[in-house]
């Protein structure tokens, strides 16, 4: 179909990811004329799936639904016909440590109860370091400083146990076949997106708002600002008059961490006989050796994907892709032989860190500064309203608590623009969306 792009919007979005996507669909349903700014090539920011790389589909961002049992891509999902495994994955951990693989339950689990203390530790509203709960002796603690890195982005000294507290988790987590990017890339069809255009400047007057991107000026009601926060904490998205102080460091106060994954894609199946899809590597004798977390032959597919976060991330992916590579192969080899290179296919790796649009992963309130994201919320001069998934209280660090903010700052930007505002519906879609069911050809069963 054809896109009309308005020339002279009523509100300006900057940013197609899942919080530009939310906003986009808020002032849809309001009627009013609005155009989403995005600097990349494509929709979905930190939400993007590849089809290319490895043969097989894997999601280089967010692939999991989290707390999906009220979580509303969740319900989307089910809306437009998008598949993603209907039930949590076994509770066991499975492990391959000092040579020899253990599997047990995540109840009473050293790795997973650790994880449990560090979200209740600040039940009682007092704020400190998660790496206060940690014993640094343990021989496991390599382990659990490496699932810390992975649940908050950052190392477990930068970790506030009362932002981690705050955190609405269900438990019930479901990752997502079809992709999470492909989802938000279908929830955004028809909506009135420029991509490669990168917005520089917000200058905020009196009466409506100026947008400096690389076209060119655009002047507007109000704007959503829906950009990854390092964007606006580094300068590279400026604002006139400059941002309030308490919002300013904000940024500062919750910054976003490092995380990227390493996926392998195999000439045929290589692992067998697993508990479950999940496993982590680990060889506590070594010292210097990191763990590292796999899905194995995920949905069935012939790949394994390994994450890594935090210092390690950042400093792995500054050594470049085939270090990255080299890296994940060699601590496969490890559990299942060397006989495992020879099956090895393709290979890819995200760049997230690098990424001039990105520059990170997701947010984390440092220890005493949890409060600071209430900077977030409210309005700037007036007429500027931010989005994403470090603006959300509850949710933060979630693709859909970005979707969420994106609707509430829409509402805000339509209030303050003097327009219309109807009451939120994040379940409403245009009718064209909900006939977007059916399996792309590329897509493979559903299995564990």
């Amino acid at each position: 179909m054809m896109i009309q792009y308005p020339s002279n919007p009523d509100i300006v979005v900057i940013g197609a990811g899942a919080a530009g996507i939310g906003a986009g669909l808020a002032l849809t349903r309001a009627q009013v004329s609005f155009i989403i700014l995005e600097a990349k090539d494509r929709i979905g920011g930190r939400a993007y799936t590849d089809v290319e790389s490895l043969g097989h589909l894997w999601d280089h961002g967010c692939h999991w639904f989290h707390s999906a049992d009220k979580n509303v891509l969740r319900q989307l999902a089910d809306r437009v016909g998008h598949r993603y495994r209907p039930e949590p994955r076994t509770p066991l951990a499975q492990r391959y440590v000092g040579g020899e693989w253990m599997v047990n339950p995540f109840d009473g689990d050293y790795v997973w109860d650790l994880l449990g203390e560090i979200a209740e530790a600040a039940k009682d509203g007092r704020d400190s370091p998660a790496s206060e709960l940690l014993d640094e002796s343990h021989p496991w603690y390599p382990l659990i400083h490496h699932w810390i890195n992975l649940m908050y982005s950052v190392e477990p000294a930068q970790v506030s146990t009362l932002d981690a507290h705050r955190y609405a988790d269900t438990h019930i987590n479901l990752p997502v076949t079809d992709g999470y990017g492909a989802l938000i890339a279908k929830l955004a069809h028809g909506l009135p997106i420029k991509t490669g255009v990168a917005a520089a400047r917000v200058t905020a007057k009196a009466d409506h708002v100026s947008i400096e991107s690389s076209s060119g000026y655009l002047a507007a009601k109000a704007v959503v600002v829906a950009v990854p926060a390092r964007m606006i904490e580094t300068g590279v998205l400026s604002f006139s008059p400059v941002l309030p102080t308490a919002v300013e460091q904000a940024f500062h106060d919750v910054p976003m961490g490092w995380y990227e994954k390493i996926a392998i894609a195999f000439d045929r199946p290589v692992f067998e006989g697993l508990k479950t899809s999940y496993a982590d590597i680990f060889d506590p004798v070594s010292p210097s050796t990191k763990p590292l977390n796999f899905e194995l032959h995920p949905f069935g597919r012939p790949i394994a994907v390994t994450h890594i976060a935090g210092d390690l991330a950042r400093e792995v992916e500054r050594k470049g892709e085939s270090e990255m590579i080299a890296f994940a192969v060699d601590t496969l080899v490890k559990a299942f032989g060397t006989d495992i290179r020879q099956r090895v296919a393709k290979t890819a790796a995200t760049h997230w860190a690098s990424d001039s649009y990105i520059n990170g992963a997701y947010s984390c309130a440092k220890p005493g500064r949890a409060d600071a994201r209430k900077a977030f919320a409210g309005p700037i001069h007036g007429r500027v309203f931010l989005a994403g998934e470090h603006v959300h209280p509850t949710s933060m660090a979630t693709a859909h608590g970005a979707y969420e903010t994106g609707i509430a700052a829409a509402h805000n930007a339509l209030r303050a623009a003097g327009l219309e505002a109807p009451e939120p519906d994040p379940l409403w879609l245009p009718g064209k969306q909900m006939d977007m069911g059916g399996t792309p050809s590329y897509m493979t069963a559903n299995q564990d």
